[in-house]
């Protein structure tokens, strides 16, 4: 019998329906002109900026806003319009030009609901490339400075509208003269403010470029290259590490663009964006390329071309998203296997193959991780690793997995039902119960694979899914070893400690609000949505005011396109009432314990392993946080460096 007998009525009631259509593809679908409406914000508000129409820039922010650009040196604040507009005009119109160019978008939008009386709040993770050029009427001294960031932003419903609430900034790369800003500042202050309008356009050398830009859409490289000098350079000094960041002469140039003429077709949108000095042009462009049947490459850049004798390139300084093409360029440096980067990458002989496995009648997708020299004839040691509460497997899961089997394991991850791209509903609902059961599926899973040991399967779990990990162990002999990382364990009565200051009741108003939500979806069918993460919103499941923990958040960290910021409302009863530290009572298997005293709950791992009948093997690594152990490289290799040899025998 489930201990939700309102969630276990609509589930039934809605199984036969769910049943008809793909629930992994069907994730508030009446949300989708918003996502539209929020994207034409962002790009409104670049282009705002970059024509100087700050009475538009004004216009697209909410009354209150927390600003955070920090990583550019200025200090977290909250301000008005008004005061973030003074500041921008303090520095932007020192640039002869800037070319923002935003893109990326990954958005999640919560519908407000009027019976709960929760309005509607959007999250936007996306990248920007930013470059500022400030002439000095000298085609050889103008310069330039390019910032390459991740934002997140929130957004609140004004009078029908979408605003800005908040946007912070992470630093990614920079390149260029990063003095620019400062001359930029001390022009204005001199009275010397470069005009809005635009110089006479140079219609020959836009001629040039377009015929440039035709010739790459036709796959003709040798016209492209004879665009150029014969000395001409390109320069792309955000280059990922192994792709050269300089290209000099023809000959350099061919070799740069060779795998362009075998691309099964390439179109690129471009706007040409002439400067006050003549030669100088500088281009924001997207390509819309297939590099082979079925597989995407498609870029955004900001170009600065820069003429010389006989009207032909002598100069191209070319800023694109490094990810995108490490990602999906030809002979680019392979991905890594997570996110970010303190995962494996395909380099490291790991291979990466998607699996498919059924729990309780719905259809997982997961990731299966294979060790380098891989052989059929072999079995390897198993484990299926998970993630934080709310999180998908590209998240700290695929990163962990894709070490271990760097190590020699046979390491599973896996979306939990209703969430990332697995089938099952409701969507995005976090109950321990249906989690437990996957993860013993997945077992079913792993054991059943022709190269895995049946008899020595081990379980990971990260973060909260630490607890859902040791109640699957205490249930499941097939688990023959248990390893926690940054494991958050809670009891009910830590709750009222960890979410008694949250307003309309504390804990005991979070469960209220479930309740009703569960009654909500038993009676109609209907699920009620708030944010899983956010910095203003003290209703979301996690409220991290301050970019306290910003993992989910930031595009530089783990947000984006695979993480859904939003879940099921009625969850909190099952995540408030879950006693993730009583499972120690019945694991009789090995455990071993990574954690931090930064880290989240301490006491409850300590309670934990205060409640083990063996003695578990800890290691207490202070010097990391809890979002450290998620995604920083050095933090991720120490908290494996112990694990996968603990896992490979040495618990023996």
């Amino acid at each position: 019998m489930s201990r939700y007998p309102l969630l276990t009525a609509g589930l039934l009631t809605l199984a036969a329906a769910a049943a008809q259509t793909d629930p992994a593809t069907v994730i508030l679908p009446e949300t989708h002109d918003d996502e539209q409406a929020i994207a034409a914000v962002i790009t409104d508000l670049f282009a705002a900026a970059d024509a100087r129409d700050w009475a538009r820039v004004e216009a697209l922010f909410a009354d209150s806003v927390q600003m955070d650009y920090s990583d550019l040196g200025a200090e977290p604040a909250t301000q008005s319009p008004a005061e973030i507009v003074a500041g921008w005009q303090a520095m932007l119109p020192g640039f002869d030009r800037t070319v923002h160019q935003p893109h990326g978008y990954s958005i999640w939008v919560v519908p407000g609901t009027t019976e709960a009386g929760s309005p509607a709040r959007a999250t936007a993770t996306y990248y920007a490339l930013a470059t500022h050029y400030l002439s000095d009427g000298n085609p050889t001294t103008g310069d330039d400075w390019t910032v390459f960031g991740g934002y997140d932003s929130e957004f609140v419903e004004v009078d029908g509208e979408w605003r800005i609430a908040r946007t912070r900034l992470s630093l990614i790369d920079q390149a260029g003269d990063t003095t620019l800003p400062q001359r930029a500042a001390q022009r204005i202050a001199d009275g010397e403010v470069a005009p809005a309008a635009a110089p006479a356009e140079r219609t020959d050398h836009v001629a040039h470029l377009e015929g440039m830009f035709a010739a790459l859409e036709r796959g003709d490289v040798e016209e492209w290259i004879a665009g150029f000098h014969d000395t001409g350079v390109q320069r792309m000094p955000l280059a990922p590490e192994g792709f050269p960041e300089v290209r000099e002469g023809h000959a350099a140039l061919r070799e740069q663009y060779a795998p362009v003429a075998d691309f099964a077709s390439q179109r690129y949108a471009r706007e040409f964006i002439p400067t006050a000095e003549p030669d100088v042009v500088l281009a924001r462009y997207t390509g819309d390329i297939t590099v082979a049947p079925g597989k995407k490459y498609d870029n955004h850049y900001v170009g600065i071309f820069r003429f010389g004798e006989g009207g032909l390139v002598r100069e191209f300084t070319e800023y694109f998203n490094p990810e995108i093409l490490a990602n999906g360029f030809p002979g680019a440096p392979p991905a890594h296997y997570s996110v970010h980067e303190a995962g494996a990458s395909p380099e490291s002989g790991v291979r990466r193959e998607e699996v498919r496995f059924e729990s309780a009648g719905d259809e997982l997708v997961g990731h299966l991780f294979l060790p380098p020299g891989f052989s059929d004839g072999k079995t390897y040691p198993g484990v299926v690793v998970t993630g934080s509460w709310t999180s998908v497997k590209e998240q700290m899961p695929d990163e962990y997995a894709s070490l271990l089997a760097r190590d020699g394991v046979v390491a599973l991850t896996f979306d939990f039902r209703g969430w990332g791209e697995s089938a099952g509903e409701p969507r995005n609902f976090e109950d321990s119960e249906r989690k437990i059961e996957d993860i013993r599926n997945a077992v079913t899973f792993l054991a059943g694979h022709d190269n895995v040991a049946a008899d020595d399967i081990s379980g990971l779990g990260v973060c909260a899914s630490s607890g859902y990990m040791a109640h699957a162990t205490a249930r499941d002999e097939r688990i023959r070893r248990l390893a926690l990382v940054a494991p958050w364990l809670h009891d009910p009565a830590m709750t009222e400690q960890l979410y008694g200051s949250r307003p309309n009741g504390g804990r005991d108003g979070l469960l209220q609000l479930g309740r009703e939500a569960a009654e909500a979806y038993a009676k109609t069918g209907e699920v009620r949505y708030d944010q899983a993460v956010s910095e203003l919103n003290p209703m979301a499941a996690m409220y991290v005011p301050g970019g306290a923990f910003s993992y989910y958040l930031d595009p530089a960290k783990a947000a984006g396109e695979h993480y859904p910021n939003y879940w099921a409302v009625m969850s909190w009863e099952p995540w408030l009432t879950f006693d993730g530290i009583a499972a120690a009572d019945e694991i009789d298997v090995p455990v071993h314990i990574v954690h931090s005293e930064q880290g989240a709950v301490p006491q409850g791992a300590k309670d934990f392993i205060a409640r083990l009948a063996a003695e578990p093997e800890v290691e207490w690594l202070n010097e990391y946080t809890q979002e450290d152990l998620y995604y920083v490289p050095a933090a991720v290799s120490a908290a494996m460096a112990s694990t996968s040899t603990w896992l490979a025998g040495g618990n023996e």
